[in-house]
């Protein structure tokens, strides 16, 4: 084995430049939320899913009693996996697909000229 000698405040340099650079990643670093890494993990209560559904309570609760969305209770307070909140939003979007709007506008046109006709 062999030892090497060297000066103190040459020993010194390369060490306050590495703590340096650890400090400056450190500082640099953000905390990690748990709850942002696992969306599946986050539960909200009735005024935050019906602030995000902008839906009345009662809709939440026949949504719930229709099986439409899933819940859990705890302590008397319905809760909703934030998973199931999306899941929800996306199986209602309807598609801007111009064509498929002119077809639902000229068959409500057609369906609302024969009630018309009925009438008269």
């Amino acid at each position: 084995m062999k030892v090497v000698t060297i000066d103190s405040e040459a020993y010194k340099m390369p060490v306050k430049k590495i703590d340096c650079i650890y400090q400056y990643l450190k500082n640099q670093t953000v905390p990690v939320d748990d709850s942002t890494q696992n969306p599946n993990g986050v539960w909200i209560d009735n005024d935050d899913a019906t602030a995000l559904l902008e839906v009345s309570p009662r809709t939440l609760q026949c949504l719930r009693s229709n099986g439409q969305i899933t819940y859990s209770v705890k302590k008397h307070k319905a809760y909703y996996a934030l998973s199931e909140i999306r899941m929800l939003i996306h199986g209602h979007i309807v598609s801007a697909n111009p064509i498929i709007i002119l077809n639902k506008i000229s068959h409500d046109r057609q369906r609302i000229n024969g009630i018309y006709a009925k009438l008269v």
